[in-house]
């Protein structure tokens, strides 16, 4: 556990001292300062569900942002097989990474709360239990998407193409609440188990199911596990 932290706190304030991080975090949050300012002056909805809509669509483009580097950026400049060589487990690589990039966005969500104060300004009658779960959805399937762009970035050694699967796959996720118009009423439920959206849906309404919250860390886990299995792979294959 101390290695994970060590390597995640090294990581994150690497990224912390890049101009990068700051211009995409500027973007995003213009990008969620203009649909929220559309929802609450034009529409008048004091309410955050739909700018949590919003923030779950961004994340699909942002996360691979924060994680095409993760380990592809180690790998292109050879520092990868010096931790490999080091008394660290690929492991504690990986959920180091992990935890670096998940430090970043709850960088990033910090940021939106001045939102939530405007809300609290201008609106009546909020419902902060209902932003609290919104707001632990968003780190849930935040941190599934880490994941994803983590063990994308595992795989090629260049950060665009790190970028895209992760993106691709993400993209998957979320897009397959689209392929719902088209399943048999029979298979709808098993379908729809594995759409990013129809789980997050729970948390925006203010409802905390269990079982969504097992869903978001199963994904964490099998793609935190995949990528640790294709760094061991490319250690033993390199070995020979």
């Amino acid at each position: 556990m101390k290695a994970i932290w060590i390597i995640a706190k090294k990581e994150y304030q690497l990224a912390m001292r890049s101009v990068a991080t700051y211009i995409v975090l500027t973007l995003f949050l213009v990008i969620t300062g203009l649909f929220f300012s559309n929802v609450v002056f034009k529409i008048g909805l004091a309410e955050l569900r739909t700018l949590f809509g919003i923030m779950h669509v961004i994340f699909i483009f942002y996360i691979p942002a924060i994680t095409m580097g993760s380990i592809a950026r180690e790998r292109q400049s050879g520092t990868l097989e010096l931790l490999s060589t080091l008394p660290i487990k690929l492991s504690s690589i990986v959920w180091g990474k992990i935890l670096a990039c998940l430090m970043q966005l709850k960088t990033l969500i910090f940021f939106t709360l001045v939102f939530l104060a405007i809300i609290a300004i201008f609106g009546e009658g909020i419902d902060y239990g209902a932003v609290i779960c919104g707001y632990l959805g968003l780190i849930l399937a935040g941190t599934a998407y880490i994941s994803i762009g983590v063990f994308a970035s595992s795989i090629p050694s260049n950060q665009i193409l790190a970028f895209v699967l992760a993106l691709v796959i993400s993209a998957f996720f979320y897009v397959w609440k689209f392929v719902l118009a088209f399943v048999p009423m029979g298979l709808m439920r098993q379908v729809q188990y594995l759409s990013f959206d129809s789980h997050l849906e729970s948390f925006l309404k203010g409802v905390v199911d269990t079982r969504d919250i097992l869903f978001f860390l199963a994904v964490t886990v099998v793609f935190a596990l995949l990528a640790e299995f294709n760094l061991q792979s490319r250690n033993m294959m390199q070995e020979r």
